[in-house]
């Protein structure tokens, strides 16, 4: 029991080398993920632009839509009036 009582300590057979070494791979993992975040930050902004310029082109494919629609019609209508027109010369 009085061994449990005991608070922990650091045994002098455990080299320095491998405490140098977590201390090393505690490091790397912070740093790799501090890393990480700041790519994400990066991306993030990189989406957010993205997301504005694709909105921007919807916008504009559908006013291309509605101005296509128009040509179509007038078209139609030339294309009607074009066949009266036939239609009368031939009938000459």
């Amino acid at each position: 029991m009085s061994h449990q009582a005991e608070s922990w300590h650091l045994n002098k057979s455990v080299p320095i080398t491998l405490i140098i070494g977590l201390a090393i791979q505690a490091a790397g993992v912070i740093w790799m993920f501090s890393s990480m975040r700041s790519d994400i930050d990066n991306n993030q902004d990189r989406l957010t632009k993205v997301e504005t310029h694709i909105r921007q082109i919807e916008t504009v494919a559908q006013a291309q839509a509605v101005q296509l629609g128009r040509i179509e019609t007038r078209l139609d209508a030339l294309m009607d009036q074009s066949d009266r027109i036939l239609r009368a010369l031939e009938a000459k």
